[in-house]
């Protein structure tokens, strides 16, 4: 079972490309991650064919160097390539061809006299790339302590919350949840009371919908918060992480629009350039992605493999594994016992009971059969050929 199979890592061999390198080898390490490494030469440059082979020579041989100090750190799967072209557009390209889970990237160098910390080809990429773009500040460790996840309710911010959620359980982090309550436009203020009422009945439905939005996930092994902002949304997440010195900041790069919701499409944009702490955006792909090892028929195995989605957040992957050993063995106990975990996680009490009463149940049967096979078997007549006259 992998959560984060695959990584994508292109690097022009710079010191902040070096630091998104360095990010990836925390990253895989911890989730026995692939890597490809990508350096993509600029097809504006007008080489001759020996020239060009020369670079190509020069760079595989760095990529190899950086590869071999990969496995050094005891990753194995390591992939090197070198294209040419547009950054962006190959970065994009590969990503999608090799199916990677998240592409990890340095920020770059910002245009001279631009107040932004983020480089062309970092912000193209986070704008274009279908993948999870995870953008690295220039000089962050890749030790990650305290991640912010901000929320507008989304399908969107939905998928990075839960990312994040895996992230903080495996690393592990606090995680803060950030939702922040957008006050109504400022020209609506000259209706002075009837804005204040409109406010405070928008405020009053938002809150309850974020606190039912949370009961949606599995937080459990997780250290984490909610926090909720009122105000210009873009702006109150760059202050909440620099409050709380976050390390990750996690968000939807799609989100609602409405009077009541955070734009998070909008917001994504504003606060990437800024860089207050390394970035992932989160858009229609997961980066926390499950995938299961091949077909197995072995009930120990399929146990195992349920027990350790369990552990890791996804219960109801982990009901189809335990249902699959009850199939095979209806008086598999450790099965029903976990499964009865399971749906207590996702909150189906009566399934747990009932799947906890089954389990008794068959225990008790298994004891009395024991028992009984006990008895019987220390009875002088059992055993015995009877004789009659």
């Amino acid at each position: 079972m992998k959560l984060l199979e695959r990584i994508l890592v292109p690097t022009d061999f710079s010191p902040v490309a070096e630091d998104a390198v360095q990010t990836a080898v925390f990253v895989a390490k911890q989730f026995n991650s692939e890597i490809c490494l990508l350096h993509v030469m600029p097809g504006t440059v007008d080489f001759c064919s020996n020239v060009r082979g020369m670079f190509v020579k020069k760079v595989d041989d760095r990529l190899q160097e950086i590869a071999e100090q990969f496995r050094g750190e005891g990753i194995q799967g390591v992939e090197t390539v070198v294209d040419n072209g547009v950054p962006f557009d190959q970065i994009d390209k590969h990503a999608t061809e090799r199916d990677v889970n998240v592409i990890i990237i340095g920020a770059g160098k910002s245009a001279d006299g631009s107040p932004f910390r983020l480089g062309t080809t970092a912000a193209r990429t986070r704008r274009k790339a279908t993948k999870p773009v995870w953008i690295v500040k220039p000089g962050a460790s890749p030790q990650i302590n305290k991640i912010l996840c901000p929320v507008d309710c989304s399908k969107s911010s939905g998928r990075a919350l839960k990312n994040a959620i895996h992230l903080s359980r495996r690393f592990p982090t606090e995680l803060t949840v950030l939702t922040v309550v957008q006050g109504l436009p400022d020209y609506y203020e000259r209706f002075g009371e009837v804005a204040a009422e409109a406010q405070e009945a928008s405020t009053q439905e938002q809150l309850p919908q974020f606190e039912q939005f949370l009961g949606d996930f599995d937080f459990h092994d997780v250290s984490w918060n909610k926090v909720i902002r009122y105000g210009k949304p873009y702006r109150e997440i760059l202050a909440v992480a620099r409050e709380t010195k976050s390390d990750l900041l996690v968000m939807g790069s799609v989100g609602r629009t409405g009077l009541s919701r955070i734009l998070m499409g909008g917001v994504a944009r504003r606060v990437a350039p800024e860089m207050p702490c390394s970035i992932v955006t989160v858009k229609s792909e997961h980066a926390i992605r499950l995938r299961l090892d091949a077909e197995i028929d072995d009930i120990a195995a399929h146990l195992k493999q349920g027990v350790e989605l369990l552990e890791n957040g996804l219960p109801e992957e982990a009901l189809g594994q335990f249902q699959h050993c009850i199939a095979k063995d209806m008086l598999c106990v450790p099965a029903w016992k976990w499964l009865a975990a399971a749906h207590e996680r996702v909150g189906r009490q009566d399934e747990a009971k009932e799947c906890e009463e089954r389990a008794k149940h068959i225990t008790q049967t298994i004891e009395n059969r024991q028992i009984e096979a006990d008895i019987r078997s220390r009875h002088p007549l059992v055993g015995r050929k009877r004789h009659y006259l």
